[in-house]
């Protein structure tokens, strides 16, 4: 039996995350940051600042639709493929002379489509999203190589370097584009899971889908929506690291994997389903950029890298994992 009348209380504290608060976060972005500033020379120079900034928000644009499925109870690993394949199309059109505003639309509309296909797949037939999010990356992964020959083709559009550029400016802001995109994002998808009828019907099947289903709410589209939304803002991910990249490099994405799930655990969102916030998402691509950061500052390669913030989400999760699932509460 399930009892519905609980859900309102249970889906408010369901919005506002797990473990540490909001301040904890934050304090905990300030920490990193301080220890940074006194371990490694030029760490808090301006010009660092900005770049950290900018990996930020490439990270934190992926972990906006890594939360989301999150949120749903599920994981998806098909963001590094998709973000490889936005890359891919955005350079190959570029170099096609495609209209900007075209690009956009068509690598936006790619990832859509392909998370929207996981998601059904998912939804409509109860397969694990690891399972099919892994094979759908295998299927993007080759179609990509075999419409490019495997080569590296195409150029970013014209747009994209300033944009993208840790140096450039937004308008009198001496912010990054790119980061003001960002920003714009976090602020507008936090709004939209905590203010509207959509957003809580997210929290309502990711908490308890039996429930959701009892108060008519489509389970199963809400589970194909995030997926595709998921694939959405890693194709624009993609896109964006075109800047960086300077053509189509399918394996661009191949960091994001881990770090965008360990974006989401460090910020607080439980991997259970039902509670956390694109808020948190976004305070863990800071801290966890600062972290990244900090041991590049200490010369440390990558598998080192890997080590220590693989240490670091045993940790998160064996902290949040010990709280019950708020669908065992209800």
């Amino acid at each position: 039996m399930v009892d519905v009348s609980a859900l309102p209380t249970r889906l408010r504290a369901a919005s506002r995350g797990v473990g540490a608060s909001g301040a904890g976060l934050v304090l905990v972005v300030v920490l990193v940051f301080l220890a940074g500033r006194s371990l490694v020379p030029g760490y808090s120079q301006p010009s660092s600042i900005r770049a950290m900034a900018v990996l930020a928000a490439f990270l934190g644009i992926a972990a906006i639709g890594q939360v989301l499925v999150v949120l749903n109870g599920h994981i998806d690993l098909s963001v590094p493929a998709l973000i490889g394949a936005g890359n891919v199309i955005a350079a190959r059109l570029a170099g096609d002379g495609v209209n900007p505003v075209v690009i956009v639309l068509v690598v936006l509309a790619t990832g859509f489509a392909i998370g929207l296909v996981s998601g059904v797949v998912i939804a409509r037939w109860n397969v694990p999203s690891l399972v099919v999010t892994l094979a759908v990356a295998s299927v993007v992964g080759g179609g990509v190589l075999v419409w490019t020959k495997a080569q590296l083709l195409g150029e970013a559009p014209s747009w994209l370097p300033g944009f993208t550029s840790s140096a450039a400016s937004t308008g009198p802001l001496p912010v990054p584009p790119v980061v003001v995109l960002w920003i714009g994002l976090v602020l507008v998808g936090a709004y939209l899971l905590r203010a509207t009828p959509a957003g809580r019907k997210l929290y309502l099947a990711g908490v308890n889908p039996r429930a959701a289903r009892l108060m008519l709410v489509g389970d199963r589209t809400v589970t194909a929506v995030v997926f595709a939304l998921s694939g959405m803002f890693a194709a624009l991910t993609g896109m964006l690291l075109t800047g960086f990249t300077g053509g189509g490099l399918y394996t661009v994405g191949e960091a994001y994997l881990f770090s965008s799930i360990a974006a989401v655990v460090v910020g607080g969102n439980s991997l259970l389903g039902g509670r956390g916030g694109i808020v948190r998402a976004a305070l863990g691509a800071i801290a966890l950029t600062e972290l990244t950061t900090l041991l590049v500052g200490f010369s440390l390669d990558s598998s080192a890298q890997q080590a220590v913030l693989g240490a670091l989400i045993v940790v998160v999760v064996v902290t949040y994992g010990r709280e019950q699932a708020l669908r065992d509460q209800i």
